[in-house]
Order: C-alpha cells, then sequence, then structure tokens
C-alpha cells in the first residue's frame, strides 16, 4: 500500500523500464521453451500495444470523470500490476519446463492442480488489488467509482482479449 502509493507520487520511469525487460525476458524463455506463433520481439511489440492501450484508456476515463491524472505516475504504477502477472507466467513457464501437460487424475496430479489454482487465484487478486490501489490513488476516488473504472476496463477489453486468444497471439492476455 504505502509502496504504490510512493511510486504512484513519485513514478521513476527506470521502474517501468525494468519491468518491461522482465517481459522480454519471459517472451525469449518461452520462444526457446514451447513452441509459440510469433517470435518474441512482434508478440513483445502487441505486448506494448495492449500495455498503452489500457493506459490511454484508464487516462481517458478518468479525465472523463473528472480527474486530472498524471500519465506518467499511470504508466509507471500500472507497470506493477504486471508484477502479479509476470510471477504467473514465469511460474507457469517453469512448470511447463519441468512437469509437461498432460497431468493426470492422479492423487498427485489433482494435488498439483489444487495448489495451482489456489496460487493462480492469489496472483489474480493481488492483481486486482494492484489495478484497484493504481486508479484509487491516482484518481482519490471512493471505492465504487475505482470498481467502476475497473468493471468498465473489464468489459470494453474482454472481448479484444478473447480476439487475441482466437487469433492465438495470447492464450492468457499479458497485460
Amino acid at each position: 500500500y504505502k509502496t504504490l502509493r510512493k511510486i504512484v507520487l513519485e513514478p521513476e520511469k527506470l521502474h517501468l523500464y525494468f519491468i518491461f525487460f522482465l517481459v522480454f525476458l519471459y517472451l525469449i524463455l518461452q520462444e526457446a521453451i514451447r513452441p509459440v506463433r510469433f517470435n518474441a520481439f512482434i508478440t513483445f511489440l502487441i505486448f506494448l500495444f495492449n500495455f498503452y492501450l489500457s493506459i490511454i484508456f484508464i487516462f481517458f476515463v478518468l479525465k472523463r470523470m473528472g480527474k486530472s491524472v498524471d500519465f506518467e505516475a499511470l504508466q509507471v504504477a500500472f507497470s506493477y500490476t504486471l508484477v502479479p502477472t509476470l510471477v504467473w507466467f514465469f511460474t507457469t513457464l517453469f512448470l511447463y519446463k519441468i512437469l509437461p501437460p498432460p497431468r493426470t487424475t492422479s492423487f498427485l496430479g489433482l494435488s498439483f492442480s489444487i495448489v495451482y489454482l489456489t496460487f493462480s487465484s492469489a496472483l489474480f487478486f493481488w492483481k486486482a488489488m494492484l489495478f484497484y490501489l493504481v486508479v484509487r490513488f491516482l484518481s482519490g476516488m471512493r471505492f465504487f467509482r475505482v470498481i467502476y473504472v475497473m468493471l468498465l476496463y473489464t468489459a470494453v477489453f474482454s472481448p479484444y482479449f478473447i480476439l487475441l486468444y482466437y487469433l492465438k497471439i495470447f492464450r492468457v492476455p499479458l497485460i
């Protein structure tokens, strides 16, 4: 909480570049470990497009709601919502390498699935909390208005992410 508030108040572009580097590193590793449709550079460009499309959307929604938002602070703070995503992606890639599919319905296979789903859910809620805090700290809005922005983002971007899935660009959106 305190860290994210400090990040919003004092955005450091170097952090943004470091997180982008981690995303690119993941994409390179993914390309080396499992078959992918596009190379890492193309996928990274698509990721950047998605990232900035998301930021611009949030920026304009907050502007439309009458809030003045520092674009640089939004950019850096929103990049921190990628940390749980990167943890999940790196973990999944590591598990893919040491325990490749198909997994069985044995006791160990089901236990792994339960632990993995619990881990994934915890990271998803962490990401949602970071998203909530970014919007709240940047805009100063109350709970329900922030939830409204998050639901609006989900409603607008879900069809786009589904399209990316069907085009086999991202199975899980990297955002």
